[in-house]
């Protein structure tokens, strides 16, 4: 039985929404390839025993810790038409400490990025996340699981309907806590959780002076949900999960408000399919209730995280989902994102991984008559010189197209950078 509880733990399954593809600090100019894959023994994740860098002891903690230095160009720093470009220094600390004793772990994490651009000082940004999660086991079939974070963010340009007359990106605040228990019955497993989560967002600076609030934007979500699972084999397990969010606005006047009930129910299965095809397919129904002003939701929502293991040398991943996005714009409360994903990952040598991404997500702004679609192709290279030190490179094309009202630009954008990874 704590066998089963183990493999739910390592599936990560929140019973909150889950925000498809969610973004780590400093991603789209990282120059670490880390995927998120089901097992650590495959290409894109294996790291040969005399590269890997080793934890530092601290008594019963482990302690990891890195630090990425970018230097690159980006072709649009603006997100416009036509575009500006400038020259860009990405810097990344990381520091991880984690204990893990017979029937408890506990870890706490730190992430950073510092942006300086050589030219429109206006986009210079600083982002970071705090996270602390645990598992602690309460008996031989009971496992109680906790997870809280904050952070500060950056959204990318034109791509939530902000002022197009901001003079600075739009930032935010993120504060979110979950509490999950699992239960071991037989085959079954029983999975209820609650959560909280908060979003304010921080006014921004207008191109001919003075400032825009954006608190009208500014959120606090409280729910909950419940996931069963049946293990079939040991290997492939169903599902069915539900969850209930109410989400209210925090500040905004009453003209401006965006109080909604979410719902879902899904069902799908995951686990190992053959021996080289990992995958959690889920499939199900959404509803957002907004209580006035805007456009309700009511259909299809799903999510899809496939990965193949062809070669000891060369994985294959694909993943897929629709979510809500916080609108930027005062008559747009949320925008629906549907996102889909191919990876590949190819490791030639023991010491250097490539990769290549191909992404493309349409934007529906619900209230209006807005639609985005954004893609984008990402390819990367690690080498690793010594457990300590790594050389990386990336190059990202991104272009957006923009169909009925202009709340967004169409855009196309071309940059890459490459830098060092020091892990003491």
């Amino acid at each position: 039985m704590r066998a089963m509880i183990k493999l739910a733990m390592s599936s990560g399954a929140m019973l909150v929404p889950a925000v498809a593809f969610a973004q780590q600090v400093g991603e789209s100019t990282s120059i670490v390839i880390d995927p998120a894959l089901a097992r650590s023994d495959v290409a894109g994740a294996r790291i040969e025993p005399q590269f890997a860098p080793k934890p530092i002891m601290i008594g019963p903690i482990f302690a990891e810790a890195s630090v990425s230095v970018t230097g690159g160009y980006d072709s649009n720093v603006f997100n416009r038409p036509g575009g500006d470009g400038a020259a860009v220094a990405l810097m990344q600390p990381s520091l991880s400490l984690s204990s893990k004793f017979a029937q408890h772990e506990l870890t706490l994490r730190a992430d950073g990025a510092l942006r300086r651009f050589s030219r429109f000082q206006t986009e210079n940004s600083e982002e970071f996340e705090i996270q602390g999660k645990g598992r602690f086991e309460l008996g031989r079939d009971v496992t109680l699981a906790a997870r809280a974070d904050y952070a500060q963010r950056i959204e990318p340009r034109s791509s939530a309907g902000t002022r197009v007359d901001a003079a600075e990106p739009s930032s935010y605040d993120r504060l979110f806590g979950e509490l999950e228990a699992r239960v071991a019955l037989g085959k079954f497993r029983l999975a209820p959780s609650a959560h909280y989560q908060e979003l304010k967002y921080n006014p921004i600076r207008l191109a001919l002076g003075g400032v825009a609030a954006q608190d009208f934007r500014d959120a606090r979500s409280v729910g909950g949900g419940v996931r069963i699972e049946y293990d079939f084999s040991g290997l492939v397990s169903g599902f069915a999960e539900g969850s209930y969010s109410r989400i209210e606005s925090r500040s905004a006047p009453a003209l401006l408000r965006r109080d909604a009930r979410d719902r879902s129910i899904m069902m799908g299965i995951r686990g190992e399919l053959t021996p080289v095809i990992h995958a959690e397919l889920a499939i199900g129904y959404q509803s957002r209730r907004y209580d006035a002003n805007h456009r309700d939701f009511g259909g299809l929502t799903y999510r899809a995280d496939v990965q193949w293991f062809v070669t000891p040398l060369v994985t294959l991943q694909a993943r897929a989902g629709r979510r809500f996005r916080n609108g930027g714009n005062r008559d747009v409360a949320g925008i629906l994102v549907d996102s889909t994903e191919i990876a590949a990952y190819y490791d030639p040598l023991r010491n250097l991984r490539l990769s290549a991404q191909a992404t493309v997500e349409r934007d529906r702004y619900r209230d209006v008559t807005t639609k985005a679609w954004r893609t984008s192709f990402r390819l990367q290279a690690q080498y690793r010189i010594r457990p300590t030190l790594s050389v990386g490179s990336y190059a990202l094309l991104l272009r957006q197209d923009v169909s009925g009202a202009p709340l967004v630009n169409s855009f196309t954008s071309l940059s890459a950078g490459i830098g060092l990874t020091y892990t003491p």
